[in-house]
């Protein structure tokens, strides 16, 4: 019952893993400047411990949230600009209910912060899975987000579902985030194999597309 190769000791390890995970992600999370770099780390060590049983989850992140640190910072910053500028036009534009105009732009408001969304959940995937340059990682996301809207639809109401879960339960905090993770990894992979050349066995590598 308990030998390291069947399948519930399988199942506690990996349960185990996203608890650690989860855990590491809030906290490297709570400057909110480092969620990328904290995004970035969770999606690669979901690959690669979670998925591919290589290494261990907590010297994984750790490796991959120093790596990814700088150049997250100001990805994450701009989009933190775009979320306050959509939502406060949003917001503002909400309380016009009698204006066209004003309906518009709450309309164009959600929409970009839609298209924001989808580009995080890209963006940080990228940086942390692959060694992308600045022109490579911009021509991806344009091609990620608006080439495969049914994948994104699925992405976004995971992500949504997700952070729903973790307001109303607050305690799933503890193994949600790398749940999310996880599940999207499998939505998101086979898109990338569509755009990037990379082995499998080693994917942290100079990416030609």
């Amino acid at each position: 019952m308990f030998n390291q190769e069947s399948t519930l000791v399988t199942i506690l390890n990996k349960a185990a893993d996203m608890v650690i995970l989860s855990v590491l992600w809030c906290i490297c999370s709570l400057p909110v400047l480092t969620i990328g770099a904290a995004s970035a780390a969770l999606y690669h060590t979901s690959i690669r411990v979670l998925r591919q049983n290589r290494g261990y989850a907590f010297a994984t992140f750790r490796d991959s949230f120093k790596e990814n640190l700088r150049q997250t910072l100001p990805f994450t910053a701009l989009l933190l600009f775009l979320y306050a500028l959509f939502g406060v036009t949003g917001y503002v534009c909400w309380q016009r209910p009698d204006s066209m105009i004003a309906g518009m732009y709450v309309f164009f408001s959600l929409f970009s912060i839609l298209v924001c969304l989808t580009v995080q959940i890209h963006g940080f995937a990228l940086m942390g899975r692959f060694r992308l340059r600045r022109q490579e990682l911009f021509t991806l996301l344009v091609r990620l987000t608006f080439g495969h809207l049914v994948k994104n639809f699925l992405l976004l109401c995971l992500f949504l579902f997700a952070v729903e879960l973790s307001i109303y339960y607050p305690p799933l905090l503890f193994i949600v985030p790398a749940g999310f993770f996880f599940l999207s990894s499998y939505l998101q992979e086979p898109v990338f194999k569509k755009h990037i050349n990379y082995q499998e066995e080693d994917p942290l590598e100079e990416l030609s597309e």
